[in-house]
């Protein structure tokens, strides 16, 4: 797809992955919607972005309702004309204790943010990218939703888990539809919440984490994200981009069962 003039529409935007993102977007030549629950810092994004020359506009919308997500693709649509580009990048920061040791209402809200809410965002998105006869979707996952060693955070693993197997199913709809959906699942991402985090952790813990030295910048995932747009005869991807200079896709014909331990019952 060639970006300049395109219009993309980019949830959770106000900082961190979501605002690289934006901006890498807009440096490309997209139109931007920025979409936030928090005004000061989805706003701070978009002058970030016209004051680098770019276009962009702001609409305060939570992912977690449909009818604001609705009310946001309208706004994409009335504001520039329609809607090519999605990335489903909002969710909240979770906290312990973690599932199963905590509450259904205080983890299930988690499943709802990262999982149900990029559902919904995508099937809506879906229908306002068709009017234009195609686009692109890309969805942020996370490493934390790869492989299989125990992991603590349970509910976010598992809904990012979800976000990936949802991608590799809509793999089908670039023939149908002429619309490609991909996802990346980034590692560690030098956000200021995550070196808020880091700043109390030792070097041994730092290390036992995986931390890298350097880690990925919001940058660094606007520009996967630029991937996915530009070469957009991919489409069912997953993307794992653990650290700077690392970034690999998984093979559309993995077969796990291949891959597994036969046993004996």
């Amino acid at each position: 797809m060639d970006i300049p003039g395109k219009v993309a529409l980019v949830t959770g935007a106000g900082y961190g992955i979501g605002r690289g993102i934006a901006r890498q977007l807009a440096v490309a030549g997209a139109h931007v919607v920025v979409n936030d629950v928090q005004d000061e810092h989805g706003r701070e994004t978009m002058d970030l972005i016209e004051s680098a020359g770019g276009k962009a506009a702001f609409v305060h919308a939570d992912v977690a309702r449909d009818d604001e997500i609705q009310r946001m693709v309208a706004f994409a649509e009335e504001n520039f004309g329609g809607l090519d580009v999605l990335v489903n990048n909002a969710g909240p920061h979770g906290s312990p204790p973690y599932f199963p040791e905590g509450e259904p209402e205080r983890w299930l809200p988690i499943v709802d943010s990262f999982l149900r809410a990029v559902m919904l965002t995508t099937y809506r998105g879906l229908h306002a990218i068709d009017k234009r006869g195609g686009g692109t979707v890309v969805s942020i996952s996370s490493s934390a939703g790869v492989g299989f060693k125990p992991y603590d955070y349970t509910e976010y693993a598992a809904a990012k888990a979800g976000v990936m197997r949802m991608t590799a199913s809509l793999g089908r709809l670039k023939e149908q539809m002429g619309i490609s959906v991909n996802c990346i699942c980034p590692g560690w991402v030098a956000t200021e919440a995550v070196k808020k985090y880091l700043a109390t952790a030792s070097d041994d813990e730092k290390r036992a984490a995986g931390v890298p030295d350097p880690m990925l910048t919001p940058r660094d995932i606007g520009e996967a994200v630029l991937h996915f747009v530009r070469e957009d005869s991919l489409a069912g991807r997953i993307m794992l981009y653990h650290e700077p200079g690392k970034c690999r896709i998984i093979p559309s014909d993995l077969d796990l069962f291949e891959l597994s331990e036969e046993v004996s019952l």
